[in-house]
Protein backbone atom coordinates (compact mmCIF):
# COMPACT_ATOMS: atom_id res chain seq x y z
CA UNK A 1 0.00 0.00 0.00
CA UNK A 2 1.35 2.92 -0.90
CA UNK A 3 1.49 6.24 1.81
CA UNK A 4 -0.17 8.81 1.11
CA UNK A 5 1.63 12.29 1.63
CA UNK A 6 0.44 15.40 3.49
CA UNK A 7 2.54 18.52 2.91
CA UNK A 8 1.74 20.98 5.35
CA UNK A 9 3.03 25.05 6.49
CA UNK A 10 4.79 26.28 2.87
CA UNK A 11 4.32 27.92 0.16
CA UNK A 12 2.72 25.94 -2.90
CA UNK A 13 3.07 27.56 -6.19
CA UNK A 14 -0.34 26.38 -7.61
CA UNK A 15 -1.57 29.11 -10.32
CA UNK A 16 -5.46 27.30 -9.44
CA UNK A 17 -4.53 27.69 -6.06
CA UNK A 18 -2.58 30.40 -5.33
CA UNK A 19 -3.51 30.63 -1.47
CA UNK A 20 -2.46 26.84 -0.85
CA UNK A 21 0.19 26.53 1.84
CA UNK A 22 -0.73 22.08 2.47
CA UNK A 23 -1.12 19.40 -0.57
CA UNK A 24 -2.16 16.43 -0.21
CA UNK A 25 -0.74 13.85 -2.83
CA UNK A 26 -2.25 10.31 -2.92
CA UNK A 27 -1.92 7.82 -6.10
CA UNK A 28 0.58 9.69 -7.82
CA UNK A 29 -1.38 12.87 -7.96
CA UNK A 30 -2.03 15.96 -6.61
CA UNK A 31 -5.68 15.35 -4.55
CA UNK A 32 -5.63 17.84 -2.95
CA UNK A 33 -5.04 21.78 -2.19
CA UNK A 34 -5.44 24.24 0.48
CA UNK A 35 -5.00 25.86 3.85
CA UNK A 36 -3.09 23.78 6.90
CA UNK A 37 -6.41 23.08 9.09
CA UNK A 38 -8.87 22.09 6.52
CA UNK A 39 -5.90 19.58 5.09
CA UNK A 40 -5.39 17.91 8.36
CA UNK A 41 -8.97 17.34 8.45
CA UNK A 42 -9.39 16.37 5.24
CA UNK A 43 -6.91 13.82 4.82
CA UNK A 44 -8.08 12.17 8.65
CA UNK A 45 -11.78 11.90 6.76
CA UNK A 46 -10.65 10.50 3.38
CA UNK A 47 -7.48 8.26 3.47
CA UNK A 48 -7.40 5.11 4.71
CA UNK A 49 -3.67 4.21 4.27
CA UNK A 50 -0.68 5.26 6.03
CA UNK A 51 -0.32 9.09 5.92
CA UNK A 52 3.13 10.79 5.92
CA UNK A 53 2.83 14.33 7.01
CA UNK A 54 5.73 16.29 6.27
CA UNK A 55 6.50 20.53 7.55
CA UNK A 56 7.62 22.30 5.12
CA UNK A 57 8.81 25.25 7.39
CA UNK A 58 8.02 28.02 5.07
CA UNK A 59 9.90 26.11 1.89
CA UNK A 60 8.72 26.87 -1.41
CA UNK A 61 6.76 23.91 -3.42
CA UNK A 62 7.40 23.86 -7.51
CA UNK A 63 6.45 21.39 -10.20
CA UNK A 64 9.74 19.19 -10.96
CA UNK A 65 11.19 21.33 -13.74
CA UNK A 66 10.68 19.92 -17.84
CA UNK A 67 13.63 20.19 -19.65
CA UNK A 68 13.67 21.11 -23.50
CA UNK A 69 16.32 19.10 -24.49
CA UNK A 70 19.34 17.63 -22.92
CA UNK A 71 22.78 16.27 -23.25
CA UNK A 72 22.76 14.32 -19.52
CA UNK A 73 20.80 11.91 -18.24
CA UNK A 74 18.73 12.32 -15.14
CA UNK A 75 20.33 11.27 -11.68
CA UNK A 76 18.92 10.28 -8.49
CA UNK A 77 17.13 13.65 -6.85
CA UNK A 78 17.33 15.61 -10.31
CA UNK A 79 15.17 18.72 -10.31
CA UNK A 80 13.86 17.70 -13.91
CA UNK A 81 10.97 14.83 -14.31
CA UNK A 82 11.33 14.68 -17.77
CA UNK A 83 13.24 16.02 -20.48
CA UNK A 84 13.75 15.38 -24.74
CA UNK A 85 17.01 13.49 -25.53
CA UNK A 86 18.74 11.96 -28.95
CA UNK A 87 19.02 9.15 -26.57
CA UNK A 88 16.39 6.70 -25.53
CA UNK A 89 15.33 5.69 -22.50
CA UNK A 90 13.63 6.23 -19.40
CA UNK A 91 11.92 9.68 -18.52
CA UNK A 92 12.79 11.34 -21.79
CA UNK A 93 10.79 12.32 -24.86
CA UNK A 94 13.51 10.41 -27.32
CA UNK A 95 14.08 12.10 -31.35
CA UNK A 96 15.90 10.23 -33.44
CA UNK A 97 18.93 11.19 -35.34
CA UNK A 98 18.82 10.56 -39.16
CA UNK A 99 21.17 7.46 -39.14
CA UNK A 100 19.19 5.89 -36.06
CA UNK A 101 16.30 3.45 -36.32
CA UNK A 102 13.31 6.12 -35.85
CA UNK A 103 10.76 3.10 -35.05
CA UNK A 104 10.92 3.34 -31.47
CA UNK A 105 11.56 7.62 -31.21
CA UNK A 106 9.05 9.87 -30.34
CA UNK A 107 10.40 12.27 -33.26
CA UNK A 108 13.47 13.22 -35.53
CA UNK A 109 16.57 15.66 -34.90
CA UNK A 110 18.15 17.47 -37.76
CA UNK A 111 21.27 18.77 -36.65
CA UNK A 112 22.31 22.04 -38.16
CA UNK A 113 25.37 20.60 -40.44
CA UNK A 114 22.07 18.13 -41.44
CA UNK A 115 19.78 21.22 -43.26
CA UNK A 116 20.49 20.35 -46.02
CA UNK A 117 19.08 17.37 -45.78
CA UNK A 118 15.67 18.85 -44.53
CA UNK A 119 13.90 19.17 -47.73
CA UNK A 120 14.26 15.74 -48.37
CA UNK A 121 12.59 14.87 -45.04
CA UNK A 122 10.26 17.30 -45.08
CA UNK A 123 8.76 15.46 -48.30
CA UNK A 124 9.13 11.96 -47.06
CA UNK A 125 7.80 11.90 -43.29
CA UNK A 126 4.02 11.69 -42.71
CA UNK A 127 1.88 13.83 -39.67
CA UNK A 128 2.41 13.81 -36.79
CA UNK A 129 5.36 12.88 -36.90
CA UNK A 130 7.48 15.95 -35.49
CA UNK A 131 11.12 16.78 -36.43
CA UNK A 132 13.49 18.87 -33.64
CA UNK A 133 15.38 20.85 -36.13
CA UNK A 134 18.87 22.67 -34.78
CA UNK A 135 19.20 26.22 -36.26
CA UNK A 136 22.11 27.97 -35.32
CA UNK A 137 21.98 31.80 -37.11
CA UNK A 138 19.00 33.60 -38.74
CA UNK A 139 19.90 32.18 -42.27
CA UNK A 140 19.48 29.03 -40.81
CA UNK A 141 16.21 29.93 -39.60
CA UNK A 142 15.22 31.35 -43.05
CA UNK A 143 15.90 28.15 -44.61
CA UNK A 144 14.21 26.22 -42.24
CA UNK A 145 10.82 27.99 -42.75
CA UNK A 146 11.11 27.66 -46.41
CA UNK A 147 11.32 23.97 -45.78
CA UNK A 148 8.63 23.70 -43.78
CA UNK A 149 6.24 25.38 -46.06
CA UNK A 150 6.64 22.42 -48.01
CA UNK A 151 4.01 20.46 -45.30
CA UNK A 152 0.26 22.20 -45.80
CA UNK A 153 -1.44 23.99 -42.79
CA UNK A 154 -2.87 20.66 -41.42
CA UNK A 155 -0.16 18.43 -41.27
CA UNK A 156 1.90 21.01 -40.04
CA UNK A 157 -1.06 21.48 -37.26
CA UNK A 158 -0.88 17.97 -36.03
CA UNK A 159 3.01 17.89 -36.80
CA UNK A 160 3.97 21.06 -34.90
CA UNK A 161 7.85 20.99 -35.38
CA UNK A 162 9.93 22.05 -33.21
CA UNK A 163 13.31 24.69 -33.98
CA UNK A 164 16.11 24.47 -31.43
CA UNK A 165 17.56 27.94 -31.50
CA UNK A 166 19.14 30.53 -29.67
CA UNK A 167 19.77 33.43 -32.14
CA UNK A 168 18.38 36.54 -33.07
CA UNK A 169 14.90 36.60 -34.92
CA UNK A 170 13.58 38.71 -37.11
CA UNK A 171 9.26 39.78 -36.48
CA UNK A 172 9.38 38.65 -40.15
CA UNK A 173 10.24 35.16 -39.00
CA UNK A 174 8.27 35.13 -35.52
CA UNK A 175 5.82 35.94 -37.73
CA UNK A 176 6.36 32.72 -40.32
CA UNK A 177 6.77 30.73 -36.98
CA UNK A 178 3.27 31.60 -36.19
CA UNK A 179 1.59 30.48 -39.60
CA UNK A 180 3.94 27.19 -39.69
CA UNK A 181 2.44 26.29 -36.00
CA UNK A 182 6.55 26.03 -35.23
CA UNK A 183 7.83 25.90 -31.60
CA UNK A 184 11.05 27.24 -30.17
CA UNK A 185 13.15 25.58 -28.16
CA UNK A 186 16.35 27.35 -26.42
CA UNK A 187 19.35 25.93 -25.17
CA UNK A 188 21.68 29.29 -23.75
CA UNK A 189 24.95 29.51 -24.96
CA UNK A 190 27.68 29.52 -22.04
CA UNK A 191 30.13 32.52 -21.26
CA UNK A 192 32.64 30.74 -18.83
CA UNK A 193 30.20 29.67 -16.58
CA UNK A 194 27.47 32.38 -17.36
CA UNK A 195 24.59 31.21 -19.06
CA UNK A 196 23.14 33.66 -22.31
CA UNK A 197 20.23 33.97 -24.03
CA UNK A 198 20.39 35.62 -27.62
CA UNK A 199 16.55 34.29 -28.22
CA UNK A 200 13.77 37.02 -28.40
CA UNK A 201 12.06 35.10 -25.83
CA UNK A 202 9.69 38.31 -25.20
CA UNK A 203 8.98 38.72 -28.83
CA UNK A 204 8.36 34.85 -29.26
CA UNK A 205 6.08 34.52 -26.50
CA UNK A 206 3.60 37.78 -27.37
CA UNK A 207 3.72 36.48 -30.75
CA UNK A 208 1.72 33.09 -29.71
CA UNK A 209 5.02 30.63 -30.37
CA UNK A 210 5.33 28.04 -27.68
CA UNK A 211 8.43 28.76 -26.25
CA UNK A 212 10.83 25.83 -23.93
CA UNK A 213 14.11 26.55 -22.50
CA UNK A 214 16.79 23.11 -22.54
CA UNK A 215 19.52 22.58 -20.26
CA UNK A 216 21.78 21.48 -23.45
CA UNK A 217 25.52 20.18 -21.43
CA UNK A 218 24.15 22.32 -18.66
CA UNK A 219 24.76 20.71 -15.20
CA UNK A 220 23.86 24.06 -12.92
CA UNK A 221 21.17 24.72 -11.13
CA UNK A 222 18.10 25.30 -13.81
CA UNK A 223 16.97 28.34 -11.75
CA UNK A 224 20.21 30.05 -13.28
CA UNK A 225 19.07 29.39 -16.75
CA UNK A 226 15.48 30.82 -16.12
CA UNK A 227 17.82 34.39 -14.91
CA UNK A 228 19.37 34.91 -17.74
CA UNK A 229 15.62 35.09 -19.67
CA UNK A 230 14.37 37.10 -17.27
CA UNK A 231 18.22 39.23 -17.63
CA UNK A 232 18.01 39.53 -21.25
CA UNK A 233 20.73 41.97 -22.22
CA UNK A 234 18.33 43.26 -24.92
CA UNK A 235 16.00 44.59 -22.35
CA UNK A 236 12.96 44.49 -24.83
CA UNK A 237 13.70 40.87 -24.80
CA UNK A 238 13.23 40.52 -20.78
CA UNK A 239 10.24 38.66 -19.24
CA UNK A 240 8.25 37.65 -15.83
CA UNK A 241 9.48 34.79 -13.60
CA UNK A 242 5.92 33.53 -14.26
CA UNK A 243 6.54 33.21 -18.10
CA UNK A 244 9.92 32.10 -17.65
CA UNK A 245 9.20 29.60 -14.81
CA UNK A 246 6.23 27.99 -17.79
CA UNK A 247 9.16 27.58 -20.32
CA UNK A 248 10.56 24.89 -17.88
CA UNK A 249 7.19 23.90 -16.69
CA UNK A 250 3.97 24.19 -18.45
CA UNK A 251 4.93 24.94 -21.69
CA UNK A 252 7.71 22.62 -22.12
CA UNK A 253 4.94 20.12 -21.98
CA UNK A 254 3.04 21.91 -25.03
CA UNK A 255 5.64 21.70 -27.35
CA UNK A 256 6.37 18.02 -27.10
CA UNK A 257 5.22 15.38 -30.25
CA UNK A 258 0.98 15.72 -30.19
CA UNK A 259 0.68 12.38 -28.62
CA UNK A 260 2.73 12.89 -25.83
CA UNK A 261 1.50 16.38 -24.83
CA UNK A 262 -1.70 15.28 -24.95
CA UNK A 263 -1.03 12.84 -22.21
CA UNK A 264 0.87 14.70 -20.32
CA UNK A 265 -1.40 17.72 -20.18
CA UNK A 266 -1.60 17.99 -16.75
CA UNK A 267 1.61 18.02 -16.01
CA UNK A 268 4.13 20.95 -15.16
CA UNK A 269 2.19 22.67 -12.83
CA UNK A 270 0.05 22.26 -9.30
CA UNK A 271 -3.14 21.03 -9.50
CA UNK A 272 -5.91 18.39 -8.41
CA UNK A 273 -5.38 15.44 -10.74
CA UNK A 274 -1.58 16.96 -12.19
CA UNK A 275 0.83 14.31 -11.95
CA UNK A 276 2.64 14.66 -8.25
CA UNK A 277 6.22 14.84 -9.71
CA UNK A 278 7.88 18.56 -7.25
CA UNK A 279 10.48 20.09 -5.89
CA UNK A 280 10.83 21.97 -2.56
CA UNK A 281 13.49 24.90 -2.39
CA UNK A 282 14.64 26.83 0.04
CA UNK A 283 14.67 30.54 -1.17
CA UNK A 284 14.97 33.86 0.42
CA UNK A 285 12.60 35.68 -0.95
CA UNK A 286 9.60 34.80 -2.62
CA UNK A 287 7.40 37.53 -4.66
CA UNK A 288 5.91 38.48 -8.05
CA UNK A 289 9.06 39.87 -10.32
CA UNK A 290 8.56 42.18 -13.03
CA UNK A 291 10.39 41.25 -16.32
CA UNK A 292 13.01 44.22 -15.84
CA UNK A 293 14.89 43.57 -13.31
CA UNK A 294 15.54 47.11 -12.35
CA UNK A 295 11.76 47.71 -11.42
CA UNK A 296 10.48 47.08 -8.05
CA UNK A 297 9.65 43.98 -7.24
CA UNK A 298 5.51 43.83 -6.13
CA UNK A 299 2.81 41.64 -4.65
CA UNK A 300 5.42 39.96 -2.55
CA UNK A 301 2.58 39.06 -0.10
CA UNK A 302 0.86 35.70 -0.71
CA UNK A 303 -2.64 37.37 -0.17
CA UNK A 304 -1.76 39.29 -3.30
CA UNK A 305 -3.57 36.30 -4.59
CA UNK A 306 -0.86 35.23 -7.57
CA UNK A 307 1.41 31.88 -7.19
CA UNK A 308 4.67 33.29 -5.93
CA UNK A 309 8.13 32.37 -7.64
CA UNK A 310 11.68 32.77 -6.02
CA UNK A 311 13.12 36.63 -6.90
CA UNK A 312 16.28 35.41 -8.89
CA UNK A 313 19.46 37.48 -9.68
CA UNK A 314 22.35 36.59 -11.25
CA UNK A 315 24.19 38.62 -8.49
CA UNK A 316 22.89 36.05 -5.99
CA UNK A 317 22.59 32.49 -5.37
CA UNK A 318 19.91 30.39 -6.94
CA UNK A 319 17.21 28.87 -4.56
CA UNK A 320 18.66 26.25 -2.29
CA UNK A 321 17.02 22.47 -3.53
CA UNK A 322 15.55 20.62 -0.68
CA UNK A 323 14.47 17.19 -2.14
CA UNK A 324 11.92 16.20 -4.63
CA UNK A 325 8.54 14.19 -4.84
CA UNK A 326 8.01 12.00 -7.31
CA UNK A 327 4.71 10.50 -8.12
CA UNK A 328 3.83 11.59 -4.57
CA UNK A 329 6.75 9.72 -2.61
CA UNK A 330 9.48 12.02 -1.37
CA UNK A 331 12.80 10.93 -2.55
Amino acid sequence: MTTSLLLTNGYIHSISEPYANALNADNGVVAWLGSDEAGERLVAATVTGPVHTKDLRGTLVTPAFIDGFSKTDIKPGDTRSMFSSMIPGDNRVYYASLNADPSDADGQFIASAQLDQLPEVMGSIKPPTQLMIQSDSSDHLDYVLEALSQQNNAALMRSRHRILANHTMSPEQISKLVTLHASITIVPAHVGSTPQILAPAASLISAGVHVALGTGEWSGSMWELVTALIENEDTDERISTRAAFNTVSRDAVRVLPNRIAQANMAAGQIAVGAPANLNVWQADQLGVQAPDVRAAHWSTDKRAGTALLPILSSTDEPPRFQFSIRNGQMV
